[in-house]
This record gives structure tokens, C-alpha cells and sequence, in this order.
């Protein structure tokens, strides 16, 4: 058989064939440019919508925070040293303070200023004669006179994830007899459920609250547990860069080996950061199906 007939021969099939070839270079130049162009742009959309969603996050948690902060340092106020010295009419004191019972979710307590608990609600937690001095959150109160936020620690008696707030209590001239504290058991619902009981957009998406201090997770609404690590310091250098404070939007993988886009806020009060993260898979899917 004379396969001639198929040879690009003639001068027409040859320009033919150069034409057909400049048009699907440009026909790929421009697919591959619009998509470029198009996923940049989705990029930036989404990261504003991101850090509007994470701003107003991690706002309402460091207003949540700072609530209770004032709410026990308004009852520490109340506290004089003939009322730290006894213990009966102490525990009746704060009983009485049903603000601070829907506050703290793991409970309130007073403690000595040697660190010993002296009055806790509820008695069921049997806190009552533990020493807390080891927790920095406590000895903050006690040694330096500052209310603070405590990191995330297994409790000694609740034996679930929680962290203390705390503030000092002060005699007439102003000197630390004492401290007052209240924990947030991440075990039961509490204030932070706006981060573990929702997801980030439709699909895909999750938010994350961290410690930084730690390098461990305070809540997530998915993936993650409380009191989970994040990867050593070198292992991913963009988590190290938003555990060193930065706030914004990038794109990264994550500790599971994900690529996501995630947007990061700190919360002043605490020190921690909120993180909403959205797989880029589910991020640019439209341009990936266009």
C-alpha cells in the first residue's frame, strides 16, 4: 500500500499543519494563563474572606476571655483576709456566685497563698488541700500579682483537658493574700464550641485554636483533639512562622500532609491564634473542573 498520500507533501498541508500547531500553543497558553490568573484571584478572595472570619473569631474569644477575667477579678475584690481565713464561710461566699458557675464549666476555687486549694465549687471535684503552685497560672497570681490565662494541662482531679484563669486577692493594703481561679473544662461545652462544633464554609473547611507557647491544639472543629501537638520547631516552617506571631493568609501543608489555605489571627489576652483552614483541593475545585 503507497502510505504517500498522508506525508505532509505539499506546501498547503504543511501550513496547515504549522497553523493548526500556533493555534493549540496559544490555545494552552491562554488556558494555562487564565487558570493562573483565575486561582489568583480566588486565592484572594478567599483569604479576605478567611481573615474576616477568623478576626471576628478569635475577637469574640478574646471577649470571652477577658469576661472572665473581670468577673473573677470583681469577686477576688470582694475577698478580704478575715474572708480568705475562713474556709467555711469562704466556700459559702463563692457558692453564692452563680456568674461564675456559668463562667467556668470545670468549676471555681480559692486557694492559699501558698498555693492550696481552700474552697472549690463544686466539692465534687475534690480540689479542696491540693497543692496548685506548679501551675504557672497560679503561681502568676500568687508570686507576681497578674490575672492570667493558664495553658492547657491535664487537670490533677477533672482528668480532661482544661486551662485556668486566674487573678489575685489583695488585703486592704493591697498586698497578695491569695488567689481566686475558675477552669474551663475543654471536655464539656463551653465558650469555645463556636471553634469545635463548626466547620469553616460548606465543605472541607476547619478551625483551629492553638497555643503557641505550647505548639499544641486548644480546640478544632475537626481533625485535631485538644491537646494535640503540632510538629518540633523545623519540621514545617510555615507553622513555625505563625507560631512566631505571623497573621495572615497562606498557603501550606498542614501537619496531616494536606495543602490547605489557611488564615491566622492571634488573641491578645491569651497569646494563642485562631486558624480557619480550607483544603485547596476544595478551595480551587472550580477552576480544577473548568
Amino acid at each position: 500500500m503507497n502510505w504517500n498520500f498522508i506525508k505532509p507533501a505539499s506546501l498547503k498541508i504543511r501550513v496547515t499543519l504549522a497553523t493548526l500547531g500556533i493555534f493549540l500553543i496559544i490555545l494552552w497558553s491562554l488556558s494555562y494563563y487564565a487558570s493562573k490568573v483565575l486561582r489568583e484571584d480566588m486565592q484572594s478572595l478567599l483569604s479576605r474572606q478567611q481573615e474576616s472570619t477568623v478576626s471576628y473569631v478569635a475577637a469574640e474569644i478574646n471577649r470571652g476571655l477577658q469576661e472572665r477575667i473581670k468577673a473573677l477579678m470583681v469577686t477576688a475584690n470582694a475577698i478580704d483576709s478575715r474572708l480568705l481565713n475562713n474556709h467555711s464561710v469562704l466556700q459559702k461566699f463563692i457558692e453564692n456566685r452563680i456568674v461564675l458557675h456559668d463562667q467556668f464549666n470545670g468549676g471555681v476555687f480559692a486557694v492559699s497563698l501558698d498555693g492550696t486549694v481552700i474552697a472549690d465549687v463544686p466539692l465534687a471535684t475534690g480540689r479542696i488541700g491540693i497543692n496548685l503552685m506548679e501551675r504557672g497560672v497560679i503561681a502568676a497570681a500568687l508570686k507576681e500579682g497578674k490575672s492570667t490565662i493558664g495553658q492547657p494541662v491535664i487537670g490533677k482531679m477533672l482528668a480532661s483537658p482544661i486551662f485556668h484563669v486566674a487573678t489575685p486577692i489583695r488585703d486592704s493594703q493591697g498586698k497578695v493574700i491569695g488567689a481566686l481561679a475558675g477552669a474551663i473544662n475543654l471536655g464539656l461545652p463551653n465558650f469555645l464550641d463556636q471553634i469545635q462544633a463548626n466547620h469553616y464554609g460548606n465543605t472541607g473547611g476547619y478551625m483551629v485554636l492553638v497555643s503557641p507557647q505550647q505548639r499544641m491544639i486548644i480546640a478544632a472543629s475537626d481533625r485535631y483533639r485538644p491537646m494535640d501537638a503540632l510538629p518540633a520547631p523545623g519540621v514545617n516552617p510555615m507553622i513555625d512562622r505563625f507560631i512566631q506571631g505571623f497573621e495572615g493568609s497562606s498557603i501550606h501543608i498542614n501537619p496531616t500532609g494536606v495543602e490547605v489555605l489557611g488564615s491566622f489571627k492571634r488573641i491578645p489576652v491569651a497569646g494563642w491564634y485562631v486558624a480557619a483552614l480550607l483544603p485547596t483541593e476544595t478551595a480551587f475545585a472550580p477552576i480544577y473542573d473548568t
